[in-house]
């Protein structure tokens, strides 16, 4: 082989190397069609944080390590020691209120008993007493006629000022026992409001013991295991990440300047990274009313005066279709990287 021919292969090999290289460059970069193109997308699943609501030590860790798990099912289980003295001392207070209560209820009867034999006392006195004073009245008269003597005078009125003082006396009486009654039936009142919180702080300490059994509140995977048996958890301390299966769904970031052929409903074909040579159609379902900068924690200000135009993007909802294979659809993991074309 000459130098010519050498030289020619050479240019040859170049001139293809160049043309697969401007194809391929083309076809990653350049859409050709009506189609609104990103590669700012992810897969997007719920991330369930699946939280401890009392103080205790683990006892027990049911779930594995990314594991399945089926909404209901028991991942952790705390030590229940101390949640059941509480329920016991919350029983035993609730208890003793409801005793408090019916000693209450019969101090009450038995100032109501009181109160009703005060009144037949009182009615024996005030004919005893009226009796008395008709004898007072009428030795009265014969003293002054001289018919009796001064000392059966005395005894009678002394007889009629006893018992006059033993009528006054009853009615005080009854007077002070209604009173009982009353203060009895207002603690009556006190003793309920004591039940109630008894009850409630009974209510409460059940309510914390079933704490200590922690389900899970979807079906999805369980995330890594972070924890261990013997373990000290706090309440409102994250035990572990429950990524949900009941929804799927991917949030594409579109360039502002290619929202203008996007809209709800626009047809969409789906590529995912993990998952070569497999398209996923889906459709637009809503999106965002403000840019990705103006939705983060700490928004651009422009305000002070260093401008710079940075293109904005927009994050697009975007729903797979029911007709997807199943089984494709099981490979897709929350946070993959994908390729949106929107088609208009």
């Amino acid at each position: 082989m000459n130098r010519r021919t050498k030289k020619i292969i050479s240019y040859i090999v170049s001139l293809a190397v160049i043309v697969v290289a401007v194809v391929w460059i083309g076809g990653k970069f350049i859409h050709l069609g009506n189609v609104e193109f990103t590669d700012n997308a992810q897969v997007q699943q719920q991330v369930v944080p699946v939280n401890s609501r009392v103080q205790g030590y683990i006892k027990e860790i049911r779930f594995k390590e990314y594991g399945a798990v089926k909404k209901g099912d028991t991942l952790v289980i705390i030590d229940d020691a101390d949640m059941r003295l509480r329920v016991a001392q919350a029983r035993a207070d609730y208890q003793n209120a409801l005793a408090g209560r019916n000693v209450t209820d019969h101090s009450v009867s038995v100032a109501s008993a009181n109160v009703a034999v005060t009144d037949a006392s009182i009615a024996e006195a005030r004919i005893v007493m009226q009796n008395a004073e008709t004898d007072y009245h009428r030795y009265q008269q014969l003293l002054e006629k001289d018919a009796v003597t001064r000392r059966q005078f005395d005894a009678v009125k002394t007889d009629y000022e006893t018992k006059k003082a033993r009528y006054e006396t009853l009615k005080r009486q009854k007077a002070a026992t209604s009173s009982m009654v009353n203060e009895t039936r207002q603690r009556i009142a006190q003793n309920d409001a004591g039940i109630e919180l008894a009850k409630t702080l009974l209510e409460t300490a059940e309510l914390n013991l079933s704490y200590t059994v922690i389900l899970a509140p979807c079906d999805g995977f369980a995330s890594r295991k972070e924890i261990q048996v013997g373990q000290l958890v706090q309440p409102g301390q994250t035990l572990l990440d429950i990524v949900d299966t009941s929804e799927i769904w991917v949030t594409a970031n579109y360039k502002e300047t290619q929202l203008q052929h996007i809209a709800v409903g626009s047809e969409v074909d789906i590529k995912v990274d993990a998952i070569p040579d497999v398209t996923f159609s889906g459709k637009v379902e809503s999106i965002s009313t403000a840019t990705g900068a103006r939705l983060s924690i700490m928004p651009q200000d422009n305000s002070a005066g260093n401008f710079v135009k940075v293109r904005q993007r927009i994050p697009v909802r975007i729903i797979f279709d029911k007709d997807n294979s199943a089984g494709e659809m099981a490979k897709l993991r929350a946070g993959m990287n994908v390729e949106c074309e929107v088609k208009y």
